[in-house]
């Protein structure tokens, strides 16, 4: 009868093995004792030795497989001899994908949303930042019986993030609010309905206002597959209509993309099934002409010219995977690790008080958020978050900035940051705070990125510790420049530190990466110099 080779525990922690390679193939003879196959735990790549004396009658895991420990990999047996069926498991578990991981929140197809079969047509409460799961209504901009064309703002809705307008996406006259202002509704509700040229509406009002249990589970934290798609994908497919691979776009957003010649497969869109709208266009022109700059033929490409490019999408190993089970084990959620320095920032503020003498605004933070870019560009272990099964690998140094607004906090993006020098990183965090703290922030500028600077010198903290923004896999936390004594040479000397924090996501991130990147980091601010180059 033939006998199974099992999956082996390896190591104490070892809970499944990924099959690198055979080195035995079907056919061969095999003694007890012979290495038959490579395998990769969670601590290192070891050899599966067999047990009995026989042919290899059969490979049930291939190369690159995973199998639970104890699960059968292989055959062996008697020349010729066959493996029953009973006992040919069922094929082993590959990567353990997450039981279908949240997604964006979306709305539904709105050809199902009315109930009753009458002719108005829905206006849904869009998803616009990648953790909204309900929004505010404002105000209202139309009110009944106004008439409404495709593309035009009807309604103006607070976000988690900030307060945007929702538009139309059909002509028609507005023929019922259902949720007035002041009052909620979830993510994929009908707010109103538009009806066309001399239709009504008969529904049954559907009562979204009150905060009703979603249809499905949704995640905690920001889907990690959705949100960056949202944020990196720049050329997404959910815009394309499924017939004819046409780019969703409202009438408006075609009209502003015609006239100033941009390539609407370019630009990501926010509104409902990843429709380009008004918002959208005018993020994508605000992003300089490279952006704008009209590409013909464009769907037979995969990205315009002039896009920044999309993360990469790498396969979470073994080793990686158990370290984030059981660092989520001992600190659920995302497990957080600390590294803090000391950096000397003599050299660093005569660079901004040169830069003061020229009439130019240049903060500390800005020639911190400088260095985090370029010692992430050095460091591209960092440069990472975990979406479910998978690490995403980001091609760009995209800066956090942590913002306190009113209600809380809210981290726009500085992108390219390692790209841009610290005059332009200074008017743009200026007016990225500016516009923060009025809720007027656009989606695609608070998505992204992989690491955000946190800075309250301001108030006189030495130093503090940063809770990471998921899906970011690192936070940099900043205290205030102080005078300090320090050792110098066996002289006691006074210079201006600065203390530095780092706090990093176990699961992605170890401790010695983090800490290359902070000394990366410590020699960029104390030799700034080094940011030119």
């Amino acid at each position: 009868m033939a006998k199974p080779i099992q999956m082996p525990a390896l190591s104490p922690t070892m809970k499944e093995g990924k099959l690198v390679k055979w080195l035995k193939k079907v056919g061969d003879k095999v003694s007890s004792g012979d290495a038959i196959a490579e395998v990769e735990t969670d601590k290192s790549n070891l050899e599966v030795e067999a047990y009995d004396d026989g042919v290899l009658l059969q490979i049930v895991v291939a190369e690159g497989d995973l199998a639970q420990v104890g699960a059968p990999i292989a055959y062996v047996g008697e020349k010729g001899e066959k493996v029953e069926a009973g006992s040919k498991p069922a094929a082993p578990a590959k990567a353990e994908a997450p039981a279908q991981p949240a997604e964006a929140p979306k709305a539904p197809a709105p050809a199902a949303a009315p109930a009753s079969g009458g002719d108005g047509i829905p206006v849904l409460m869009p998803a616009l930042s990648p953790t909204m799961k309900e929004g505010k209504v404002v105000k209202w901009l139309k009110k009944v019986g106004d008439k409404i064309s495709s593309g035009e703002a009807i309604a103006e809705v607070e976000t988690d993030k900030s307060n945007l307008e929702v538009e139309a996406y059909d002509d028609g006259t507005l023929a019922k609010i259902l949720v007035d202002a002041d009052q909620t509704a979830q993510v994929g509700a009908p707010i109103a309905y538009i009806a066309g040229k001399g239709g009504k509406v008969s529904v049954a009002a559907p009562a979204p206002a009150a905060p009703s249990a979603p249809a499905a589970p949704k995640a905690a934290a920001p889907s990690p597959a959705a949100a960056p798609q949202k944020s990196e994908a720049p050329a997404a497919a959910p815009r394309q209509a499924s017939g004819e691979g046409r780019v969703r776009a409202s009438p408006l957003a075609r009209k502003m993309a015609s006239s100033q010649g941009l390539d609407l497969a370019a630009v990501h869109g926010s509104g409902p099934l990843g429709r380009v709208v008004k918002r959208d266009i005018e993020a994508a022109l605000a992003q300089g002409p490279a952006a704008a700059k009209k590409a013909p033929e464009a769907a037979a490409r995969p990205a315009a010219p002039g896009s920044r490019p999309a993360p990469k999408t790498l396969p979470i190993s073994t080793m990686r995977k158990v370290i984030a089970q059981r660092m989520s084990e001992v600190k659920p959620g995302v497990p957080h690790f600390y590294l803090t320095v000391d950096v000397e920032m003599d050299a660093a503020m005569k660079i901004r008080e040169e830069a003061k003498a020229l009439e130019s605004k240049v903060s500390v933070n800005d020639i911190v958020v400088k260095a985090v870019a370029v010692a992430l560009r050095r460091s591209p272990k960092m440069n990472v978050s975990l979406q479910g099964n998978t690490i995403l690998q980001f091609a760009t140094a995209d800066v956090g900035i942590a913002v306190a607004i009113e209600d809380g906090l809210i981290t726009p993006i500085i992108k390219d940051a390692d790209q841009k020098g610290l005059q332009a990183i200074s008017t743009e965090a200026r007016e990225l705070a500016e516009r923060a703290r009025k809720k007027a922030l656009k989606p695609d500028e608070y998505t992204g990125g992989s690491i955000t600077v946190s800075n309250l010198g301001m108030y006189g903290i030495d130093q503090f510790v940063a809770v990471i923004n998921p899906p970011q896999a690192a936070i940099i936390a900043v205290g205030a420049v102080a005078d300090k004594a320090v050792v110098r040479d066996g002289q006691i000397t006074v210079r201006k530190i600065l203390t530095v924090t780092l706090s990093g996501d176990h699961r992605v991130i170890d401790g010695a990466t983090g800490a290359e990147y902070l000394r990366e980091l410590k020699n960029l601010l104390e030799h700034p110099m080094r940011l030119l180059f």
